[in-house]
């Protein structure tokens, strides 16, 4: 008779498995280094793993060649026995510990952090003793052969080692030995605060923060860039790589052959709302998803919900946040995130507002490719018009539209407020009205009841919706706001702008008064040139402040946009008094050391309340 295994002996043989490494980032680098002979030393096998390298000269055939050697006494990297490697003549040890660990996916993206060279000592070492063939063969065992499995659409393509974004670029040319990024604290900015290209001339301001600092180590990135092994911030032997060194023509002015060209890449976060963007030419900040959250209305103890706005052309988006993304080479982040205080985001709800929350309008001053007005959109309001200067990033807004199934309709604006192009502001209007005639006959026949096949109606819903223009995207200066809509609104456009979202870092103060009008101004306000109802609304802060001063600056924003508003009151002598208030103040997420990224929620009340 056979005699019946015990628990334990099984759990004895499972325990002699060699371990594959769960993080795939870990799972490629161990790849190469099976490839070129560098062993990873298993720190249960050896002490002394820790310890730091003892260096021993070796020679080699061809004096100051860097090599890599696979000690005599080396055995499979997975057997985690202790052995030593021969890196550049030198005798090394590497441990699990010594590997990189971070990263960001956003399929077919990875991002590696600006650290990643320098993760520790040892792996410094060896990472500038590879040759540029080597590092290439290392991105491509990370792309291949770590980054394996699952669907294709979660396969890997590009790889990048991002950087912060700095406010500050550095003109002219230069390139060389040496040339590195600033060493910036490892806190979750982001691409938030990102060095710009090494050894230029000079600087200038970076307007348009452009992510100038992203180096392209893997893939082909469109328009002639392809990823470069020699890649990497700080340590030995890091260079230039695949960063652009000198902003061109095709930042400041894309042709639509340079949009056509370029790698986009996208990402679902809360309710499966898409987000695409060219990481070239624009960033994206994973850290504002709470506040994306907030607006939402989905953090706990907040005013509630609200209307719950699906984005057209996704299923079970209210659920789940996986809709069309998934499928189509994008990741989905459908992290929930509690607001600090029970107050939420204000003014999105028919009690606050005395009207539904599908008749107002937001005028986003920094609308990017879209972070916050996607969620005003889907929160459910009438329109968004949104300004920014990059035109990479008035693309990824008008891309997201599309994708999540709002009309989108780009403006140009040039250096004196007047609009480029073949279109007045009279036929921008009247393309919006038309497309608002468009969904009020959508909603009566769907109240009469449409076609009964399921696929049919949603079609042509999306059609419709398609048609209904939901953004109005201004490619130019924010300080001309005022100017265009007022021309908008002399054109015949209603308006009722209740709030204004105002998300620059460090700091937005640039669009107060724009912000201030708006809200005076085109609160409730109908065609033709007068002041409108005046309704009032709140105007959301982005700054970044000193920890130990967050309380003072909310009083010190309600102040100074008093005095913005007391303007406003004298140009129109009619008016009586509208007060400011700091209703809420969120602290969205830690900038830098010391420093951090707040929302000031600012009511503004007509004198009637």
């Amino acid at each position: 008779m056979a005699q019946a295994r015990l628990p334990h002996d099984r759990k004895d043989r499972k325990d002699r498995r060699p371990r594959k490494p769960a993080n795939p980032l870990i799972k490629g680098i161990l790849a190469f280094c099976q490839k070129a002979g560098i062993s990873v030393v298993d720190a249960d096998a050896d002490a002394d793993a820790d310890a730091p390298n003892e260096v021993e000269e070796q020679h080699t055939n061809d004096a100051g060649d860097v090599r890599l050697y696979h000690d005599a006494t080396a055995t499979d990297t997975g057997t985690g026995t202790a052995t030593e490697s021969l890196v550049g003549g030198r005798t090394l040890k590497l441990s699990p510990s010594d590997l990189p660990k971070r990263h960001t996916v956003y399929p077919p993206l990875l991002l590696l952090p600006h650290k990643f060279p320098t993760h520790s000592a040892r792996w410094t070492a060896v990472y500038g003793a590879l040759s540029e063939d080597d590092r290439a063969e290392l991105f491509r065992c990370i792309a291949e052969e770590g980054f394996v499995g699952g669907t294709s659409s979660r396969r890997i393509s590009r790889i990048a080692i991002n950087a912060p974004i700095s406010a500050e670029e550095e003109e002219g040319e230069g390139e060389g030995e040496g040339a590195a990024a600033a060493d910036v604290s490892e806190v979750e900015v982001e691409v938030e605060v990102s060095t710009s290209s090494p050894l230029r001339k000079g600087k200038e301001k970076n307007i348009l923060r452009s992510p100038s600092g992203l180096v392209p180590v893997y893939g082909d990135w469109g328009t002639g860039i392809t990823g470069s092994s020699r890649g990497g911030s700080g340590g030995s032997g890091s260079g230039s790589g695949g960063r652009r060194t000198k902003t061109t023509s095709s930042d400041q002015h894309p042709t639509r052959l340079d949009f056509e060209e370029a790698f986009w890449t996208s990402t679902a976060q809360h309710r499966g709302i898409t987000q695409c963007w060219a990481p070239l030419y624009t960033m994206f900040s994973r850290g504002n998803v709470s506040e994306k959250a907030r607006i939402l209305g989905l953090c706990h103890g907040g005013p509630g919900p609200g209307p719950q706005v699906p984005v057209r052309g996704k299923k079970d988006v209210m659920g789940t946040g996986m809709g069309m993304g998934m499928g189509m080479g994008m990741g989905v982040e459908d992290v929930t995130a509690s607001s600090s205080s029970p107050e939420g985001f204000p003014g999105l709800t028919v009690n606050e507002l005395g009207e539904p929350v599908e008749a107002i309008d937001v005028v986003d001053f920094y609308v990017g490719i879209g972070y916050f007005a996607f969620c005003y959109l889907a929160r459910g309001v009438r329109r968004v018009w949104g300004w920014d200067i990059n035109p990479w990033s008035i693309e990824g807004l008008r891309r997201g539209c599309e994708r999540n199934g709002w009309g989108c309709v780009v403006v140009k604006v040039d250096g004196q407020g007047n609009l480029v192009g073949k279109e007045s502001v009279a036929d921008v209007v009247c393309r919006i009205q038309e497309g608002d005639v468009v969904g009020a006959r959508g909603k009566m026949l769907a109240h009469r009841g449409g076609p009964e096949d399921e696929e049919e109606v949603e079609e042509e819903e999306g059609q419709r919706q398609r048609e209904v223009i939901k953004c109005i995207a201004f490619l130019g200066d924010n300080k001309w706001a005022d100017k265009v809509m007022r021309e908008f609104q002399e054109a015949g456009m209603e308006f009722n702008v209740r709030h204004a979202n105002l998300g620059l870092l460090p700091t937005s103060r640039g669009g107060w008064d724009n912000a201030v009008k708006a809200i005076v101004g085109l609160s409730g306000s109908g065609s033709g040139s007068g002041s409108g109802g005046g309704k009032g609304g709140w105007m959301h802060v982005h700054e970044n402040v000193d920890v130990r001063e967050i309380d003072d600056m909310a009083r010190q924003t309600v102040r100074d946009i008093q005095g913005v508003v007391s303007v406003q009151e004298v140009e129109s002598p009619s008016r009586e008094a509208w007060s400011v208030s700091s209703v809420h103040v969120q602290q969205v997420k830690t900038y830098a050391p010391g420093v951090m990224h707040c929302v000031y929620d600012i009511q503004i009340k007509p004198p009637n309340g």
